[in-house]
C-alpha cells in the first residue's frame, strides 16, 4: 500500500507542475542560434552561410517548441518572424541575399536574449 501511495503521489507531482517554459534551456538555445549566425555573417562561402543559417534554424525551431506552453503571444510572434527570416536565409537565392537575412537574424536574435536576460532579473527580484 505503501509503494502505491508513493507513486500516485510521484505521479500528481508530474501532473501539476506548472507549465512554464524552460528559460535556461530556451536561452541556451538562443545563444547557440546567435553563435550560428555569427558563423553564417563570417563565412565567405554560399554553402557555408547555408549550413549555418539550418543550424540557427534547428535551435529556432526547438525555442518555439518549448514556448509552447508559454502565454506571450508577442514572444511567440517574435520567433516566427525569425524563423521566417532564417527560413529565407537558408533557401535564399544568393549571398548577398542571404547575407541580409542572416544579418537580421543575428539582430533578432541579441534582442531576444537581452529581452531573456531582462526576463530573469524580474524574476531574481520577485
Amino acid at each position: 500500500m505503501t509503494k502505491l501511495c508513493i507513486t500516485f503521489s510521484i505521479l500528481c507531482s508530474f501532473l501539476f507542475t506548472s507549465n512554464e517554459p524552460e528559460w535556461d534551456i530556451i536561452y541556451t538555445k538562443a545563444s547557440y542560434a546567435l553563435n550560428h549566425t555569427k558563423k553564417a555573417l563570417g563565412s565567405n562561402n554560399f554553402d557555408h552561410q547555408r549550413y549555418y543559417s539550418e543550424k540557427a534554424l534547428e535551435a529556432y525551431i526547438d525555442i518555439s517548441e518549448y514556448l509552447e506552453t508559454s502565454n506571450d503571444d508577442e514572444l511567440k510572434l517574435k520567433i516566427e518572424d525569425t524563423i521566417s527570416d532564417l527560413e529565407h536565409a537558408v533557401d535564399a537565392p544568393d549571398w548577398d541575399r542571404g547575407r541580409f537575412y542572416s544579418k537580421r537574424v543575428h539582430k533578432n536574435t541579441q534582442d531576444f536574449i537581452l529581452e531573456l536576460d531582462l526576463r530573469a532579473i524580474e524574476i531574481a527580484e520577485n
